[in-house]
């Protein structure tokens, strides 16, 4: 699946969408938003906090992620790699349905 970066506030951000952290392009990278495609529960991805190394391509549209960032909510790993995003399943991932 493609990462979607966008300009959108978090709240408004929809599954797959992933939002720069600050959002003034010649500031410094502090971290993304990241909305979890499995539950729609956005997650904060710090650069920096834990060992995480987050790099951008010039333009901004690819971005990756040093290792997978945990959802808060669903606990789904997400692996962000060149702009892809991929779901990684472990014992730790919560069942969460909605009606």
């Amino acid at each position: 699946m493609k990462l979607q970066v966008t300009s959108r506030r978090p709240c408004e951000l929809e599954r797959g969408q992933a939002r720069r952290v600050s959002q003034n392009p010649r500031g410094v990278l502090v971290g993304y938003h990241v909305c979890c495609p499995r539950c729609g529960y956005v997650t904060v991805a710090l650069h920096g906090s834990d060992g995480l190394a987050i790099t951008e391509s010039d333009d901004r549209t690819e971005v990756t992620f040093s290792e997978p960032l945990r959802c808060l909510f669903c606990k789904v790993r997400i692996a962000v790699a060149a702009g892809e995003l991929q779901l990684i399943e472990d014992e730790h991932v919560r069942d969460v349905r909605y009606r």
